[in-house]
């Protein structure tokens, strides 16, 4: 993640190009977003005896555990080509998202449109600092359930923007390194979806090509 904060800040200062970074986790990680304190949050000691790596986003969001099957994209693009504003540009990257997770299978929607149609926004089940406890406005939801969980840091030029596909189920196990009670995650996987679990090969592929799409990026 050092690479991702690298490249934007590279960017606020006019001395780089906007990236798209692809990438899966190994040894499985856990990251937490800037604001969050590591020792309020985990036993350190146990997610280390448990083989849990941990690592703190430059950008915002809750907990976030990374098996070796997940894949998270990191976007480091000007804030003059996406929308202004925060909502809005979330909306236009996840268009994108969509259109990746269409070639894989998945249909997919932002949150808050699907609220529009079906009444109110589902409850939050789980504690705020677990990210895939909730779909934030404008997070992308997969029969009802959150699928990518992203958040942004924002300068005067440049965006990056950090999201997480959820490609397999986190073992139950994993959680005992929690300090605060907690509820299953309000989440779907990949896995459960399809039947499988995709490649990092093919989930990279279906990525780039909604990128290019959905955001005029090219190869």
């Amino acid at each position: 993640m050092s690479d991702d904060l690298k490249a934007y800040n590279a960017l606020e200062a006019g001395h780089n190009d906007e990236i798209l970074r692809i990438y899966s986790w190994q040894p499985r990680c856990i990251s937490l977003g800037y604001s969050q304190e590591i020792e309020e949050e985990i036993d350190q000691n146990l997610a280390k005896e448990l083989g849990w790596d941990v690592v703190q986003r430059p950008t915002g969001g809750g907990l976030v555990f990374h098996n070796e099957a997940e894949i998270t994209y990191s976007l480091v693009i000007g804030k003059d080509q996406l929308p202004a504003g925060l909502v809005p540009s979330f909306a236009k990257i996840s268009e994108a998202v969509i259109l990746a997770l269409k070639a894989i299978g998945i249909n997919a929607a932002m949150r808050d449109l699907i609220s529009d149609i079906r009444g109110p926004k589902s409850k939050v089940i789980g504690p705020r600092s677990l990210c895939f406890s909730y779909p934030e406005g404008y997070e992308l939801v997969a029969n009802g359930k959150k699928i990518v969980g992203a958040a942004q840091k924002r300068g005067k030029r440049a965006l990056l923007q950090q999201g997480s596909i959820y490609v397999k189920p986190i073992e139950k196990a994993a959680y005992q390194i929690l300090r605060h009670p907690f509820e299953e995650p309000d989440a779907v996987s990949m896995r459960e979806l399809l039947g499988r679990v995709p490649s990092f090969d093919e989930l990279s592929q279906a990525l780039i090509q909604g990128f290019q799409e959905g955001l005029g990026f090219e190869s």
